[in-house]
């Protein structure tokens, strides 16, 4: 099977770790991942971080939950999966004709599915 849609991320865990969610349908498991990257100014030659970016992740598979459980709050990892969209409906207020009027629109939310999930090494600046 090829998987054309593949996302890789590596990053640090936040503090508050894995969620595990259990349901009469099924288990997943919820975290976050904080990703910064960083670049060396030619003049100074000083490593610069840039802003951190949050990523919303969840994992069905049972082998990557029980890795994920067995990983400290904080890990460094780095995460393969793809990007999925759900939607879902939002209302909203708007003004026609002098009138307030309320409309339904759907809009789209990404959320990352992980399938593997391995400890990442801290990179080594030069």
């Amino acid at each position: 099977m090829a998987i054309n849609n593949t996302i890789e991320l590596i990053g640090n865990m936040n503090k508050n770790g894995v969620r595990i969610i259990e349901s009469e349908e099924s288990t997943f498991a919820v975290l976050s991942l904080a990703t910064t990257d960083s670049y060396k100014e030619e003049e100074s030659g000083e490593w610069k971080n840039k802003d951190t970016l949050w990523h919303d992740l969840i994992a069905f598979s049972p082998s990557v939950i029980e890795i994920l459980k067995g990983l400290n709050s904080k890990a460094r990892v780095k995460i393969t999966g793809t990007l999925s969209y759900r939607t879902f409906p939002v209302e909203i207020d708007l003004e026609e004709n002098g009138k307030s009027v309320t409309k339904v629109i759907n809009k789209k939310e990404a959320s990352i599915i992980v399938r593997r999930v391995e400890q990442a090494p801290l990179p080594k600046k030069k």
